[in-house]
């Protein structure tokens, strides 16, 4: 381990704190990247300081080509594969993922340059989802009773089959939720799953993988390529049986016109803008902390972020005041230990 302030040989190291992951571990991740041959390779930044994480491959057509080819190769023996057995599956991989949160914890701070806190969402959301989906997909995917075109005459049976390949076209601000937690409900569903996360912060999405194939998966029915969006997206969902896309509205229309286009279905979180109202009889103090939680975690970056403050004219002058006040006690840090409120603003995607 580590702990010597960042150099031209440890220059994965934030300015403060030890990292579990190494220059060595992360060119172990950057090699699971699905290639058909050398590439020029693109670099990965910290966002804590500006300085160079890692390097990963610049894809080409190719390269998609090839992991969905073998995520289709590898399909088949897994949709044939027991409910339970792909289960069991998913319940390792959520032992795994808690046994070794510490290393994945430092990877997304390190890539993302979010606080510790808020990575940790990040750890305990695909741990959350990989167990639920473990114990319940018996009945998301069991055969249902449906009324017949023909009351009492006759009956109709709803069953549930695998896709094929899934796409899934993740963004920076959640890197491991968004790739992996998104692929846990399309790979217990029998399906392969190509992963095509932000060139800015691609090793979670490489982490996951592995410890998927750590747990069980068979070798090729994950894939993950790297790359620009717009060169690889379209590449990736003409190729695919179903897209899953987080990002803009202005790509997502893009994405919905070419899902369109092949009559295959599409799946999107897309961008917004989302206010606060705090009326008169508001509880001021609880809605501070609201407000703080709601502008500030995950550095702003979400979804789900509040844009605009909206504040009755009765309140707002002390309601202002304490959210100030509140607001400048907040720690802004690059640790990657818990501790600091809010990690670094400089990520420009």
């Amino acid at each position: 381990m580590s702990t010597a302030t960042p150099t031209a040989a440890s220059a994965v190291l934030p300015p403060t704190g030890s990292a579990r992951v190494d220059r060595a571990r992360l060119d172990a991740l950057a090699a699971r990247v699905t290639t058909v041959g050398a590439r020029e390779m693109m670099d990965v930044e910290k966002p804590f300081t500006g300085e160079a994480l890692g390097r990963v491959a610049r894809c080409e057509e190719e390269d998609v080509e090839r992991a969905v080819l073998e995520a289709r190769a590898a399909q088949p023996g897994w949709a044939s594969t027991s409910l339970d057995r792909r289960a069991a599956v998913l319940r390792r991989f959520h032992d795994l993922v808690l046994a070794r949160q510490n290393e994945v914890l430092d990877l997304i701070q390190l890539e993302t340059g979010k606080a510790r806190r808020h990575a940790s969402e990040e750890v305990l959301d695909v741990a959350i989802v990989s167990r639920y989906y473990a114990n319940t997909a018996s009945q998301h995917l069991r055969p249902r009773r449906r009324r017949g075109a023909l009351p009492f005459l006759t009956a109709t049976w709803e069953y549930r089959h695998p896709l094929g390949v899934v796409a899934i076209i993740a963004p920076w601000n959640y890197p491991l939720t968004l790739a992996i937690s998104d692929a846990i409900p399309a790979l217990i569903a029998g399906n392969g799953v190509v992963i095509k996360p932000d060139g800015h912060t691609p090793y979670s999405a490489l982490w996951g993988m592995e410890l998927l194939e750590d747990a069980g998966m068979p070798r090729g029915l994950i894939g993950v390529v790297t790359g620009s969006g717009a060169k690889l997206g379209p590449h990736l969902i003409d190729r695919v049986d179903y897209v899953m896309f987080t990002g803009s509205t202005h790509t997502g229309r893009t994405v919905a016109r070419q899902a369109a286009d092949r009559l295959i279905a599409c799946s999107m979180e897309l961008g917004g803008k989302n206010a606060m109202i705090v009326l008169d009889d508001a509880d001021i103090g609880k809605a501070v902390t609201g407000a703080e939680r709601a502008l500030f975690s995950n550095a702003g970056q979400l979804c789900t972020a509040i844009e605009r403050l909206y504040v009755h004219e009765a309140i707002a002058e002390e309601y202002v005041r304490r959210l100030v006040e509140h607001t400048r006690k907040m720690r802004l840090g690059a640790e990657l230990e818990y501790g600091p409120d809010m990690g670094s603003l400089k990520f420009s995607p």
